[in-house]
């Protein structure tokens, strides 16, 4: 079942038909399959300036199996794209891995698009390659977490949960989306082997393989005397000591926060330097509540009136004889007002459909994850449904249409992201199959008290753990903490403290998650930019990026209370924020990176 939501902490797409023109652009340049599976990095040139490979590690971490060709092991798509000096030089300062979020992210795709905007953040005195890989039965990894392996009972299921309406309209609604979820969990249960080998915990110890395949490498290119420069010290290889273990740098965002806390609550020892972007409450996520994220979705909200109203002409949303962000205001809830009484009537050849206000909800709130980029467009867009030109409102949706699954249903992308959310979602978190339906219809009341707006969206990521089924036996559920670090490299302690970055208005990670996981890291930092939207990576900060590099090179958190501001807000010209192949309307004129907004809505649907 392609999600109906836009989960948080998947990275998607803003449409169906962007993710097949990404995803496409992506494979057509690069044959993953040509990659032979090895238990060590054999890097293959690719994507032009990037090198990949596929490392096979055990299905079963509790189970070791040695065996490479059988069914017993699985496949990780690595990419790294490396760093602008020679391993030899001085300035080199390692690998950092990053992960998009999800679950479900793919980390290559990831990369491509943003692997290079990392860097020059990251790069100063020390020059950093860096890595990401996509996780267990994602994307190019293998074997896929595929519950449908075709997409015309994928989009089919889809409709389904469009048609019976948003999870805010009573309890019928509820019971049906529950009973398609059950018999969605169903299908999964007698599907790959994979989903029951997805949680954070068995990728979390992929990335102990990751780690100590990329030291090997290195070990492999200097002689038993030569000395090995490897995070920010010279030691020699053939004398190491159990404190001298490998370290992870890592840069993880939205869910891929909760897979860094997750290591380095696992490996203590084996941190190195961890920044932790749009923070992810682990308790409750292993509780399934999804409950501590939108407490700041209508803040968030807010900016796109108070912007555009600053930018004057410069958003279409905008009148001459505006006196304040209200008006703005009341004219689209005047919109959305509209459409919930009477749907728009829209027609496109010999497809008919009818635009609810649940269709725009879904639109503003994709626009709320990156409002630097996405609130110039959802401007045009409701300008434009406010004269009735409901054209582009459309073409956000994704309706599938029957050339879609010609010649075959097949998957030819990346389109089972949404089975791979619920494999690791609702599997590292307690049973959610006891909630019944009126229990669900309270829960949806109790976010609606967080986000009036958005509520119904959100609470479909746990209506769908309620017809999960598959129990991964390899779970973390805490407790989320590390020792004091120790910069000498102390064994069973992290090299440096932790450091959780935020926005300050973050419609799925709060600022206060990053506040309240920094607690239970000693000596930790949280560093916020003052920028509406999901984490910061987008927006430009020259302060942000000076404490980055800092931290990177030293292992320094900024001091208490240290809130940075951005180089530029929703509405202004941004030069710096991120290269132009990289911006897209929500029409779908270019494609969309599939990070921007850690989420996947293709039909602009709750449930």
């Amino acid at each position: 079942m392609r999600s109906a939501v836009l989960p948080g902490f998947v990275a998607g797409l803003l449409s169906q038909y962007a993710a097949a023109e990404t995803q496409a652009s992506s494979a057509t340049s690069f044959d993953w399959t040509s990659l032979k599976p090895s238990t060590s990095l054999e890097y293959t040139p690719c994507y032009e300036e990037f090198k990949c490979a596929k490392l096979s590690v055990p299905l079963d971490w509790l189970n070791n199996s040695t065996s490479v060709n059988g069914t017993s092991r699985v496949n990780i798509a690595i990419i790294t794209l490396p760093a602008t000096v020679d391993e030899s030089d001085p300035s080199f300062g390692g690998t950092i891995i990053t992960n998009p979020g999800g679950p479900g992210g793919s980390g290559v795709s990831f990369l491509l698009q943003a692997g290079k905007t990392m860097q020059k953040i990251a790069d100063d005195t020390k020059h950093y390659e860096f890595l990401s890989f996509d996780p267990r039965g994602v994307s190019y990894s293998e074997p896929k977490a595929d519950c449908f392996n075709d997409e015309f009972s994928r989009d089919y299921n889809t409709l389904e949960v469009r048609a019976m309406g948003p999870l805010d309209s009573g309890l019928n609604v509820v019971r049906r989306q529950k009973s398609l979820y059950g018999s969605y969990g169903k299908l999964c249960a007698s599907g790959s082997e994979i989903l029951s080998y997805m949680s954070t915990a068995s990728v979390a110890r992929d990335m102990v393989e990751i780690v100590d395949k990329i030291e090997e490498l290195r070990n492999t290119n200097v002689t038993t005397n030569t000395k090995l420069r490897s995070r920010g010290g010279l030691r020699r290889v053939n004398q190491r000591e159990e404190k001298d273990v490998a370290r992870i740098q890592y840069w993880g965002l939205s869910y891929g926060t909760f897979l860094g806390n997750s290591f380095a609550s696992m490996f203590p020892g084996r941190v190195g330097r961890m920044i932790l972007e749009g923070v992810v409450d682990a308790p409750d996520y292993v509780a399934g509540l999804w409950s501590t994220n939108l407490q700041d979705t209508q803040k968030d909200f807010a900016t796109l009136y108070s912007t555009c109203y600053d930018a004057g002409s410069n958003c279409s949303l905008y009148q001459t004889n505006d006196t304040s962000p209200s008006n703005i205001q009341h004219r689209v809830e005047a919109l959305l007002d509209t459409l919930d009484e009477s749907p728009a009537q829209y027609v496109s050849g010999s497809h008919i459909e009818g635009i609810t206000r649940t269709d725009v909800i879904n639109l503003i709130f994709q626009a709320l994850y990156q409002p630097q980029l996405y609130f110039p467009t959802v401007a045009s867009v409701l300008s434009d449904a406010m004269a009735g030109n409901f054209t582009t409102l459309y073409l956000s949706l994704g309706i599938p249409s029957a050339s879609n699954f010609c010649p075959s249903p097949a998957p030819t992308s990346y389109t089972w992201e949404s089975d791979a959310l619920y494999g690791v979602g609702c599997g590292d978190a307690v049973p959610q199959t006891a909630v019944s339906a009126k229990d669900f219809v309270s829960y949806v009341s109790e976010l609606k008290a967080q986000s009036p707006d958005f509520a119904a969206t959100w609470a479909s990521i746990r209506l769908a753990c309620t017809g999960w089924r598959l129990r991964p036996k390899y779970r973390f559920q805490g407790p989320f903490t590390t020792p004091e670090s120790d910069p000498s490299n102390v064994a069973g302690k992290p090299s440096a403290p932790l450091l959780f970055l935020t926005s300050q208005y973050d419609p799925v990670t709060p600022a206060r998650n990053a506040v309240n996981m920094a607690k239970q890291h000693p000596g930790s930092g949280v560093l916020v930019q003052d920028n509406p939207g999901h984490a910061t990576l987008l927006v430009p900060g020259k302060c942000r990026d000076e404490h980055v590099r800092k931290y990177f090179a030293e292992g320094v958190v900024p001091p208490v209370g240290t809130v940075c501001q951005p180089d530029c807000k929703p509405f202004e010209e941004c030069p710096e924020a991120i290269a132009t192949n990289m911006k897209r309307g929500l029409e779908g004129a270019a494609p969309v990176p599939e990070w921007l907004t850690h989420g996947r809505l293709p039909l602009g649907i709750t449930g």
